[in-house]
């Protein structure tokens, strides 16, 4: 059986459903480095960021305290009660390819460990791009940087590895 793009996502938000905290046990390291080197460099003091595929909210406990205003946005419905508890937090149920978010709404979106190319990995970079001004993005795999550095490649955005 050929699975689809939905069928994928599906499949990845009942996982990351099932795992709820248990991903801070398998991941919470390497999410506290994914988020400060993704920012290294970048002023978000004050600033309305918007992290599509927060998950738990870790960048959210690391970052809202510095932005104007943080968004968490994941498909996963049920792991946003965590993000939605810390201060300066406002959390959305969605899927970061088609956000019901108006146009550059944000100065900063941050894509950290969500862009897959097999998946959906186009569609969230093109959404990133049209509700923010600048996108931060990086995967563990090399495949979705590639495709990353592609289509953000002389625009308005930095990419980071």
């Amino acid at each position: 059986m050929v699975s689809t793009g939905l069928t994928d996502k599906v499949r990845v938000r009942e996982l990351y459903e099932r795992m709820g905290v248990g991903y801070l046990e398998l991941y919470l390291r390497d999410s506290v480095e994914g988020y400060l080197s993704i920012v290294d460099g970048v002023g978000i003091r004050g600033v309305r960021v918007i992290d599509v595929g927060c998950g738990l909210g870790i960048g959210a406990g690391l970052l809202s305290g510095l932005a104007g205003q943080y968004v968490c946005v994941d498909f996963a419905c049920s792991i946003l009660q965590y993000p939605a508890r810390l201060p300066n937090v406002d959390v959305l149920c969605s899927d970061g390819s088609m956000l019901p978010i108006r146009d550059l709404a944000f100065k900063v979106a941050i894509l950290l460990n969500v862009v897959n190319a097999d998946i959906d990995g186009p569609q969230l970079i093109n959404e990133a791009r049209r509700v923010s001004e600048l996108v931060l993005a990086k995967s563990p795999r090399n495949i979705d940087n590639e495709l990353i550095s592609s289509l953000l490649e002389g625009a308005n955005a930095f990419k980071q590895y």
